[in-house]
């Protein structure tokens, strides 16, 4: 029998490293509880895995097949399992950030030639998108126009019914932890990913373009739930949007986009996970300054939209993309709170908090050289919230104290006016330096 070690692909469909185990025989299912990713992250992240899991091993069931689960190193788990069950290989999609590339390193140099490696966590997997001369991209326009053009993933179906395996009697398939979540978790599993989809497509995707910036984020698809810990294929989610077809579904297509891009950018550069993109960009006048660190965290800046934000963040587990980049602009341009610090804190908040796309959200909106972002755009917070929240309805709710307006309701923890001078005046000189990092990154690339 074959053993199909799912990580970030929580699902049967679409799933290339089920596909072809398949074709090599009997498959078992596994799920390692790695604590280096667990014991990290926050309880209401543990318990949407831990669901998620649970639905994934029910879906297996369903179909005659088993899902194992061991809580332990991968290293340490996967030559174990192989042992015990006589597994001739391992077939996992594979995943690229830091420490995903560390531990898959680690599992196959003890189980040498019987780890097959799958694409299938992106639509275009990270190092598949290159320039002309064979660089990686570091702007996202130029990425996606490649991106755009190469060639469509293959998408697999669920297989209706999975061949019986024999198991040694009395053999444990494993327990999943129960968590207590302290926001409410989306529907689970991956049916009900399909059918959030299946809602998306037929009720907002058509004016998707014209209503994705709300900071209420009524207008979005509130998939990337499922797309982080891979239970909805993005794959086959960008096929079914484009076939619905319109400009709302290429606006959303090319979020997909952005979703490959960050995966892209950390997967050449994984320094993003403490330095900023641009290394001129770590000498900013950084602050460390406990309670205002404490006041953004928590809603109490005196701020609307920013408080708003965050007191969403904390008892939703989800922000719309507006409010996730108004939060970053305040922290790191404005506050000039240490990001790294911020970027942690707010992606343990977040139920959809995928490594690459918090990393890149937080180096754009923060200035700190993504893309073509210039360091000089500084959000004004109250034209924020009178374009994207007309009429106050969401202040309301979240803070209403503010009664809906955008201007401050209490003393400011910050003044805005004279922080967004202080971050310019700082910025500007920092912009005159020559970036070294970025000349010595374009020799290398040109040298043969």
């Amino acid at each position: 029998m074959n053993l199909v070690w799912h990580r970030a692909d929580l699902r049967l469909h679409d799933n290339p490293a089920l596909g072809q185990a398949l074709k090599e025989g009997p498959v078992l299912g596994l799920v390692v509880l790695d604590p280096n990713i667990l014991q990290n992250t926050s309880p209401r992240r543990r318990a949407w895995f831990y669901q998620n899991v649970a639905a994934l091993r029910e879906g297996y069931a369903r179909r005659g097949g088993v899902l194992l689960v061991r809580q332990g190193l991968p290293w340490e788990v996967l030559p174990q399992m192989v042992g015990a069950l006589g597994v001739k290989q391992v077939y996992a999609v594979r995943n690229f950030t830091p420490y995903a590339r560390f531990r898959d390193q680690k599992v196959g140099s003890v189980l040498p030639g019987r780890v097959n490696w799958l694409d299938g966590q992106y639509i275009h997997e990270p190092g598949a998108i290159l320039k002309p001369e064979g660089g990686p991209y570091t702007v996202f326009t130029p990425f996606s126009k490649r991106w755009w053009a190469a060639r469509k993933p293959v998408l697999l179906e669920a297989p209706p019914h999975l061949p019986a395996v024999s198991l040694p009697p009395g053999f444990d398939l494993g327990v999943i932890p129960e968590e207590a979540s302290d926001v409410p978790l989306p529907p689970v599993g991956e049916e009900a990913a399909l059918g959030a989809l299946e809602v998306f497509l037929r009720d907002k995707l058509p004016r998707y373009h014209q209503t994705r910036d709300g900071l209420a984020g009524e207008g979005v698809s509130r998939l990337s739930y499922y797309f982080t810990l891979g239970v909805l294929s993005p794959r086959l989610a960008a096929r079914r949007a484009l076939q619905v077809g319109g400009e709302g579904a290429l606006k959303w297509v090319n979020e997909l986009c952005w979703r490959d891009f960050s995966g892209d950018l950390l997967y050449h550069r994984p320094e993003m996970l403490t330095q900023a993109f641009d290394p001129r960009w770590n000498d900013l006048p950084w602050n460390d300054d406990g309670e205002l660190f404490s006041a953004w965290l928590h809603g109490q800046t005196g701020i609307p939209v920013v408080d708003a934000c965050m007191r969403e963040l904390r008892a939703t587990g989800f922000l719309s993309n507006r409010g996730r980049m108004v939060v970053a602009q305040f922290a790191v341009k404005l506050a000039l709170l240490p990001w790294q610090k911020c970027e942690r804190a707010f992606r343990d908040l977040l139920l959809d908090g995928d490594n690459a796309s918090n990393l890149q959200g937080w180096h754009w909106a923060g200035g700190l050289g993504v893309d073509a972002a210039p360091y000089f755009r500084v959000f004004n917070l109250v034209t924020q919230a009178e374009t994207h929240d007309p009429g106050g309805a969401w202040l309301r709710r979240w803070v209403p104290e503010s009664g809906g307006r955008p201007e401050p309701y209490k003393a400011q923890a910050l003044d805005l006016d004279l922080a967004r001078r202080r971050y310019l005046a700082a910025a500007g000189q920092i912009a005159k330096k020559p970036d070294w990092a970025a000349r010595s990154r374009e020799a290398k690339a040109k040298s043969p």
